[in-house]
C-alpha cells in the first residue's frame, strides 16, 4: 500500500436489516467458515494496511458491538432510521472529527476513537468474499490519478439487481443508475457498481448534504453523489475489474451457503499448497483459524474448528471433529473421534 494510505480510513456499512435471512441474528454476524461476514470484511481491510475503520451499525447494537470488539480498534456509529446507503454513510460522519453530518442523518456515535483522514474507502459489511488484491489495485489507481471520487466497477455476466455504471466517451463516470430506476437500455449494461467507493472525505460529505429521496425507493442513494459531483464539474474515475465474484453480497441463506463453499475451497487449497492432503476434500469443513503441519493427511468428512493446531505428519481419520485442540506431530487420530478443549493456544 502506498504511503498515501496513511490518510485513508474505511467506512463499512453494516446496518442492513437482512429480512430475507429470516433470523434474529443481524445479517452481517452470520458466520462463514467460523468468521462473521463483517469480520471478514474488516480483516480484509486490515490485510491491505487499513487500520482506521468506522463501521455503521443499525439495530441489535449490543450483539453487533460485542462481535466487533474482536476486531478492535474500530469506531462504531449508529444509523437509526436506515433510510438508504446515502444516510448510512452520512451517519458514519458521527465517527469523524471536523465532519459536518447532513441534517437528514438520524444516528449517533457509539464507541471508539473519532477518526481523522483525508480519504475514505466505502464498502459493504455483507460482502465477505472481498478480495484484498483487487482493493489494493483500485486504491493504487486512485492515488496515482489523484482521484477525488472513484468507483470500483465490475464487469458482470448477470448484472440484474446491480446499479449500472454510465460513462461518457472519455470513460468518466456520468452516473450510477440503480436497477429500479434504470431504463430498458441501461439494464443491458454489464458494467456494474461493486459498492466500493473512494472519495475525498470533505467532498463526499458535501455531496451527501445535497442528497434527496427523489427515487423509486424513497431513500438517500449514496450513488447519487456521482451525478451531483458531475453537475459541479467534478469528475469521477471508474476502475473496472473482471473479478465480480469478490463482491457477491449475502441476502439470504442460499447465498450464504454458496459463498461459504467458495471460502472453504479457498482455505483447503491454501493448505494443499502447503503440503497437506485432504481425502475427499469437498467433505472437510475447516475454519480460518485452524493450523495444519505439512505431510498431514485429513480423512473424509472431518470438521476442524476454532484454534485447532495439527502438527506435521499427522493422520486424521474420517468423521473426526476437533475444536480448539493441539494434535502433536505424528499423531494418528482414530476415525469418529470427537475432541474439544479450551487449552489450545
Amino acid at each position: 500500500m502506498r504511503a498515501e494510505s496513511r490518510q485513508l480510513a474505511a467506512i463499512v456499512l453494516a446496518a442492513g436489516k437482512g429480512t430475507r435471512m429470516k433470523s434474529q441474528l443481524p445479517k452481517v454476524l452470520h458466520p462463514l467458515a467460523g468468521v462473521p461476514m463483517v469480520g471478514r470484511v474488516v480483516s480484509t481491510l486490515n490485510s491491505i494496511g487499513i487500520q482506521d475503520i468506522c463501521a455503521v451499525i443499525g439495530g441489535e447494537l449490543e450483539q453487533l458491538s460485542a462481535c466487533l470488539e474482536n476486531y478492535q480498534p474500530l469506531t462504531l456509529t449508529v444509523q437509526t432510521d436506515r433510510l438508504g446507503t446515502g444516510e448510512a454513510v452520512a451517519c458514519a460522519g458521527f465517527g469523524f472529527n471536523n465532519t459536518p453530518v447532513p441534517n437528514y442523518a438520524k444516528g449517533y456515535w457509539w464507541s471508539g476513537t473519532k477518526l481523522d483522514c483525508k480519504h475514505v474507502l466505502i464498502c459493504a459489511g455483507d460482502t465477505p468474499a472481498l478480495d484484498g488484491q483487487v482493493l489494493r489495485s483500485f486504491l493504487d489507481s486512485c492515488f496515482s490519478r489523484d482521484s477525488r471520487l472513484a468507483v470500483l466497477a465490475m464487469r458482470h455476466p448477470q448484472p440484474r439487481g446491480y446499479g449500472r455504471i454510465l460513462t461518457d466517451d472519455q470513460g468518466q463516470l456520468q452516473a450510477i443508475v440503480e436497477e429500479k430506476d434504470a431504463t430498458a437500455s441501461e439494464k443491458k449494461i454489464d458494467i456494474c457498481n461493486s459498492g466500493v467507493i473512494f472519495a475525498e472525505k470533505d467532498l463526499l460529505f458535501s455531496l451527501l448534504g445535497r442528497l434527496t429521496t427523489a427515487n423509486a425507493q424513497k431513500e438517500y442513494y449514496l450513488t447519487d453523489c456521482f451525478a451531483l459531483a458531475r453537475k459541479q464539474g467534478i469528475g469521477a474515475d471508474v476502475w473496472v475489474t473482471d473479478h465480480y465474484e469478490a463482491f457477491d453480497g449475502v441476502n439470504d441463506r442460499r447465498q450464504l451457503a454458496d459463498l461459504e463453499q467458495r471460502i472453504l475451497r479457498r482455505i483447503r487449497e491454501n493448505w494443499m499448497l502447503q503440503g497437506v492432503t485432504f481425502q475427499l476434500a469437498e467433505s472437510t469443513y475447516i475454519e480460518d483459524t485452524v493450523l495444519i503441519g505439512e505431510d498431514s493427511v485429513i480423512g473424509p468428512h472431518c470438521s476442524l474448528l476454532g484454534r485447532t493446531r495439527i502438527g506435521k505428519s499427522c493422520e486424521i481419520g474420517s468423521h473426526v471433529c476437533l475444536k480448539d485442540v493441539i494434535i502433536p506431530d505424528g499423531t494418528k487420530v482414530p476415525p469418529g473421534t470427537i475432541q474439544s478443549s479450551t487449552t489450545a493456544s
